[in-house]
């Protein structure tokens, strides 16, 4: 920065080719250098090799230090995870070593609701009881000409609570027999039960529209006669339509 004083004036004057120019300088200086940084960033980590391509040793399929590969087993406990009688159960069964595909067999009586995927070795289904005692299995893999065996022992525990509570607004109360009510005749009852309410509740309006009325000519008093008359003929109709709909539904039930 430098005064000007050309043209009789005073003034400040900003600039100079060598500072621009060492500004630039240093920009491109820095810019290079961080390109190359990146670039050899990018080389190492192509040249490095990935976690995912190693394979950590003892694994499943890898020989062994002597060429050799592990020998089947069957990874799975002795003792299979509990079950419970009414919930669903889910188990699948593991092995190591071995060459070529797996196949499974489960020999023993499985406990009722519980069925074995042979292809997969899973064990799924919802017991339908408990067992007093461990059920003993015999669990058979093969891989190639490789046999592995092992016992296992599967438990089904039989709980002494419902499985589901009953809801808040119905604690205890035992499923009503319908079905078994309807047989013996219980619905005609009701039907009966209802018709009479009906015609009981017309009876008591058409004599309170009577008492309220006392003005009401021969002909006003004819109308409303036949006005409730039709009230109790539609009251008949629907009990017997209703009668012999429920008829009707508990013989094509047999």
């Amino acid at each position: 920065m430098r005064r000007n004083r050309r043209g009789g004036g005073h003034g400040l004057e900003f600039g100079g080719s060598g500072e621009d120019s060492f500004v630039a300088v240093v920009v491109t200086k820095l810019t290079g250098a961080l390109l190359f940084i990146l670039v050899l960033t990018m080389v190492i980590m192509a040249l490095l090799p990935k976690a995912a391509d190693l394979v950590p040793p003892g694994a499943k399929g890898e020989a062994n230090g002597d060429g050799e590969r592990p020998p089947l087993a069957i990874s799975t406990p002795e003792t299979l995870p509990e079950a419970i009688a009414g919930r669903p159960y889910t188990v699948a069964l593991a092995a190591t070593g071995g060459r070529g595909p797996l196949r499974w067999s489960v020999d023993g009586e499985l406990p009722d609701g519980l069925a074995f995927d042979a292809a997969s070795g899973v064990l799924q289904g919802t017991p339908a009881k408990g067992t007093p005692q461990p059920l003993t299995l015999a669990i058979r893999v093969s891989a190639g000409d490789e046999v592995a065996t092992r016992a296992a022992r599967l438990l089904v525990f039989q709980s002494d609570r419902p499985l589901s509570t009953p809801a808040w607004w119905k604690p205890g109360i035992p499923p009503i027999p319908w079905r078994e009510w309807l047989d013996h005749g219980i619905g005609f009852l009701v039907l009966w039960l209802v018709h009479l309410v009906g015609m009981n509740a017309i009876a008591g309006l058409e004599r309170s529209r009577g008492s309220d009325d006392v003005s009401v000519d021969a002909s006003g008093t004819l109308l409303l006669t036949r006005r409730f008359a039709g009230y109790r003929i539609l009251m008949r109709i629907g009990t017997l339509s209703a009668t012999v709909a429920l008829a009707a539904w508990l013989w094509g039930a047999r």
